[in-house]
């Protein structure tokens, strides 16, 4: 199998610097797999690098419209394509993101080949509140109501559509054949660290201009209540309605730190990951490990 090199971790652990010490060591370039960096105008508060520090190629960033339809086999089937053309030009993929379910789908057997969305269907249960609906997609498929959250409401009512025709789409969730010699790099660090870390990034953000951003894409008319990326519909309220900034602020705070719990879980239960520990301190000896890992991938058959 062909080789594919990928960066993930938790938000704020430390991903995008050394993606681009990595891909400029392997002479590469960069496929994110960042699912709140697809789309353009959401720059500030995902965290997307900016153009002018990207001094190596990226594929599938800021390529987006703000509001358009983009689903997880419209990923998989444009990052197969950026892989293949990447190896078709003799380089190593280089996968960086922390969108655990987008990665497994682009490197796995995941079957993502139903229909669309089904926005009649979905009209049929607007009643219902999250958890209410998760409960029934529970009895009518146990497995996917175990890996799909509650409060993602479009994969829990995709989830009932395709129980309810008489399939499972849980089948369809495994993943877990690989398409691809994979060497999976997952940065950690203690939560205390990484919380420190999330929390201070927010203030970062708001220095360096969110609120302006967020006004900016409301001026243009798009709607903020539709994007799930955190913290956009959170200062969009605070803009149209008023309130306590600082308390919506640690509201952010506390959402991106249980995303990050979130996707340790995921790291950890259900992806093939290298664990490396980050090194604040000595930030060269945890590039000094990924290359010894990355020597010893390239060098196995």
């Amino acid at each position: 199998m062909k080789k594919v090199i990928v960066l993930t971790g938790p938000t704020a652990v430390g991903k995008t610097d050394l993606s681009l010490k990595i891909a400029k060591h392997l002479r590469t370039e960069i496929i994110n797999a960042d699912a709140s960096q697809f789309r353009k105008g959401l720059d500030i508060g995902t965290a997307k690098i900016k153009p002018e520090e990207a001094d190596v190629p990226h594929h599938l960033l800021d390529f987006l419209d703000t509001e358009a339809e983009f689903s997880i086999r419209d990923y998989q089937i444009l990052a197969r394509k950026k892989i293949s053309e990447l190896h078709g030009r003799g380089l190593i993929p280089l996968l960086v993101g922390g969108s655990g379910l987008y990665i497994n789908a682009a490197l796995g057997d995941y079957r993502l080949d139903a229909p669309g969305r089904n926005l009649e269907f979905e009209k049929q249960y607007l009643a219902l509140r999250n958890q209410e609906l998760h409960a029934l997609l529970a009895a009518h498929d146990p497995d996917a109501a175990r890996k799909i959250h509650p409060n993602n409401r479009r994969r829990v009512l995709r989830a009932l559509e395709v129980a309810l025709s008489g399939e499972k789409i849980s089948d369809n969730l495994t993943g877990s054949r690989l398409l691809y010699d994979a060497l999976i790099i997952c940065l950690v660090t203690d939560r205390k660290t990484l919380y420190g870390r999330i929390n201070s990034r927010v203030s970062i953000m708001i220095d360096n201009g969110w609120l302006d951003e967020v006004r900016g894409l409301l001026a243009k008319g798009v709607d903020l209540k539709k994007v799930k990326d955190i913290g956009y519909r959170e200062l969009a309220e605070y803009i149209e309605e008023g309130g306590d900034l600082d308390a919506v602020l640690e509201d952010i705070r506390k959402k991106t730190r249980n995303y990050a719990k979130r996707q340790l879980t995921w790291f950890k239960n259900k992806m093939d990951c290298v664990f490396v520990e980050m090194d604040y301190r000595n930030p060269e000896m945890t590039e000094k490990k990924i290359k010894e890992l990355l020597a010893d991938f390239l060098r196995r058959d």
